[in-house]
């Protein structure tokens, strides 16, 4: 029987970020991962020969500076791409609008769509601003806030109906406010149907438009890039780094329980029968799988039980793979263009994302649904053999169980329904297709451990956030069982990758044995004085102004100072 410091159930980005900082402070750490591979769902794998894709997660925007400036995984080969695009919406009828990482291009191109989007993307990105210069301060401590902290900062700040916005509406009557046109609107209401049980004009969902959107990459708002190699580079990096200073990092080891004496986590023992015992057990692993499947109901409270037992998990996606003899063309475009070089979405569009949250409601799958895809072979060619590329779909909304049938009986015809929808973007693409692939809700729940395909380990509304995530009563990072903390995306502040749960949870556990997790828990009280550029884009026509100015392009690299955070 072998004893560690620390065991880390699960080898996610979270997982391998707390191995770190607690290694980093001295102690020994042993983390366990159930699959054949390290990441979680943080991976990059070679799903045919020659060809590697990133099989879950697969774009970085999340990733919290400090975590960067911390661990320094540049400094263990982790490199970011970026092809000059964020987001680009392709319509059936050749129509198409791209958000790209030049604040200026992105306002010329909306102002060409329809005339005052730039000013109201202005305006819709100032209400964002607001929003993360209050979330910030809760994002890195070992204790999480509560929803009346919550509150009390945002009327701090005077700002309060920011909180209503996000925390209470819908991202469509958020989008309805700033935006008029259709593409413009469909395009930025994606990110709030990510991994939801519901659609644009479900109440409660807007929070999770705003997560995502508070990210940054390189001190840019809302930019997101590829590892390249694939998320797996992520994955890697964190756990060269981590061996390097002594942690043990075991493949196909299975947690398969949690040991526990007197009240107090003592190891976990591997479904192979190796037992371990440790001063502290971290669990990466969602809170369902953790409070109901790893722990000893005796070891927890009744209501933490019957909480659990209750806990939201709907909302999950799936994802078809397709590897191409070239490299596709959508509607009304010729040659490579923005949508080859950022994340793609076809047929982004409120109504139809509405109809697709109803065949969700009702456990069917959709005849016609919007698609979001990637290429990365485009910017990496590390990733598939010359001249060869990979597709890399995804669709929201779709149910976890199908009323009619199961996922393993009906994902060929999804497959097919993917293929179906992807030629009336780009007629003749099924013709390129050489191998094909696909992952269903249910083998997302299977292969990667994720409670209910739950890609944030948990629904991110308002009832299970901060304090109460995942559950009121036991939120945060250490669980009824002492010495057992959770350290994966079911705490706050939730999903993504972010690393934020990871650095929190090994904090509180560095605070817990020293008596001092070394972060400034002063947190929301102190709120960052409001931007300059932030006072004055608030008056319309100062912001009337600035959009006009921000559209030269002679004036690029004084916008893009100013856009910085």
């Amino acid at each position: 029987m072998s004893h560690f410091d620390a065991v880390v159930i699960g080898s996610g980005h979270n997982g391998l970020i707390a191995a770190n900082y607690l290694a980093d402070a001295g102690l020994k750490v042993r983390v366990l991962e159930r699959r054949d591979i390290i990441g979680g769902a943080t991976v990059t794998e070679e799903i045919w020969p020659g060809y590697r894709a990133s099989t879950a997660s697969y774009l970085s925007g999340l990733l919290h500076p400090k975590i960067l400036a911390d661990l320094r995984p540049h400094e263990w080969g982790l490199r970011f791409l970026q092809g000059g695009v964020g987001t680009t919406n392709v319509w059936r009828d050749g129509r198409t609008v791209s958000m790209y990482n030049e604040l200026g291009a992105t306002l010329r191109e909306l102002e060409g769509v329809k005339k005052g989007e730039s000013e109201g993307f202005l305006a819709f990105g100032l209400e964002l601003q607001k929003l993360y210069r209050v979330i910030n301060p809760f994002l890195l401590t070992t204790r999480p806030p509560s929803l009346a902290e919550v509150i009390e900062a945002f009327h701090r700040a005077g700002i309060p109906e920011v909180f209503t916005d996000f925390f209470t509406l819908s991202i469509k009557e958020i989008v309805d406010r700033f935006f008029t046109a259709d593409i413009v609107k469909g395009l930025l209401a994606f990110t709030g149907t990510v991994s939801v049980y519901g659609g644009p004009a479900t109440p409660g969902w807007a929070y999770v438009y705003g997560h995502h959107a508070i990210g940054e990459h390189e001190g840019h708002m809302g930019q997101f890039a590829f590892p390249q190699g694939g998320m797996g580079s992520i994955a890697n990096a964190l756990a060269d780094r981590a061996r390097a200073r002594g942690a043990v990092i075991s493949t196909e080891a299975e947690v398969a329980y949690v040991t526990s004496r007197n009240g107090r986590a003592t190891g976990v023992v591997t479904s192979g029968g190796e037992a371990i015992t440790s001063d502290v057990v971290l669990s990466n692993a969602d809170p369902v799988t953790t409070y109901l499947r790893l722990v000893d109901a005796a070891d927890l409270p009744s209501e933490l039980l019957e909480r659990m037992g209750a806990y939201d998990v709907r909302g999950c996606m799936a994802r078809s793979y397709f590897a191409l003899d070239r490299l596709p063309e959508f509607v009304g475009r010729k040659g490579e263009g923005p949508e080859h070089r950022g994340l793609t979405l076809l047929g982004a569009d409120v109504d139809l994302f509405t109809r697709t949250g109803e065949d969700q409601a009702h456990g069917r799958m959709a005849d016609d649904f919007p698609i979001e895809f990637i290429i990365q072979t485009v910017l990496d060619d590390t990733l598939a053999p010359a001249g060869k590329h990979i597709l890399s779909t995804g669709v929201q909304q779709v149910p976890f169980e199908l009323a009619d049938s199961d996922w393993d009986t009906a994902k060929p015809e999804f497959e097919k329904r993917v293929i179906d929808v992807l030629e009336t973007y780009s007629p003749g693409i099924s013709n390129s297709i050489i191998h094909s692939r696909t992952w269903t809700p249910l083998d997302y729940e299977r292969t990667f451990g994720l409670a209910g395909a739950n890609i944030f380990h948990g629904a991110m509304t308002l009832g299970q956030l901060f304090d109460a995530r995942p559950v009121p009563g036991a939120g945060g990072y250490r669980a009824p069982l002492r010495g057992l903390y959770l350290c994966g995306a079911g705490t706050h502040p939730g999903g993504g990758v972010m690393g934020s749960p990871g650095h929190n949870a090994a904090h509180a556990v560095l605070e817990d044995k020293f008596g001092s997790s070394g972060l400034d828990e002063s947190r929301g009280a102190r709120q960052a004085r409001t931007p300059v550029v932030e006072r004055l884009m608030a008056n319309p026509t100062l912001r009337r102004l600035g959009a006009q100015a921000a559209r030269n392009p002679r004036l690029a690299r004084i916008v893009d100072r100013f856009s910085s955070r």
